[in-house]
């Protein structure tokens, strides 16, 4: 989705951008979902070509672990931490199985996503806004299905109108369709 005047100018989106360059769709829904610099998303290439074909993309996230910026990957299988170019020896890859606890806070402005894992602690900081909190309840739900197996990720925008229904239909009351009206705003 693009302003009025990225369109007369016809300026790529970057969902154009990425399938144009042949980044597999489901990184291009997570990058579609994800504020990140322009810089970042000149990295999303390499990383579609760190994941293998049997594990879907989540979520994607600018970030910084071990002194180098780069992009998170949260896929059905695993959690990938690739470093931006000049670093791309570096990735950092922790299995789900291997997730003990996931916690998120805030720190001078920027989130931080903290991973124990059997191995110790992996702390990734420097994360925009509250896509920490959010990728942090993702790791959750990825690590620890519910025993029907993962829930498909839905749109917040779809859950938001069936909300309505629901509230207009007087299936639900005012004080919790205020509460789940600000969870999923705070979803998109």
């Amino acid at each position: 989705m693009g302003s009025p005047l990225s369109k007369w100018l016809k300026i790529p989106t970057l969902a154009e951008r990425l399938r144009g360059q042949g980044v597999r769709e489901d990184l291009v829904q997570a990058a579609e979902r994800t504020a990140f610099s322009r810089q970042a998303d000149r990295e999303l290439p390499a990383v579609g070509e760190q994941l293998s074909a049997d594990e879907a993309v989540i979520s994607v996230i600018e970030g910084r672990y071990a002194r180098m910026t780069g992009l998170l990957v949260l896929t059905s299988r695993r959690l990938v931490f690739a470093p931006k170019a000049a670093d791309r020896s570096a990735v950092t890859t922790i299995d789900l199985t291997d997730v003990l606890e996931v916690s998120s806070r805030m720190h001078r402005g920027l989130g931080v996503l903290e991973v124990t894992t059997s191995l110790g602690v992996v702390l990734i900081d420097q994360i925009l806004g509250n896509q920490a909190d959010r990728l942090a309840t993702s790791l959750e739900q990825a690590a620890s299905p519910p025993p029907d197996g993962p829930a498909a990720h839905r749109d917040p925008i779809e859950e938001l109108a069936e909300l309505r229904a629901l509230h207009q239909a007087g299936a639900i009351e005012d004080a919790e369709f205020q509460i789940r009206k600000n969870q999923l705003f705070g979803q998109i």
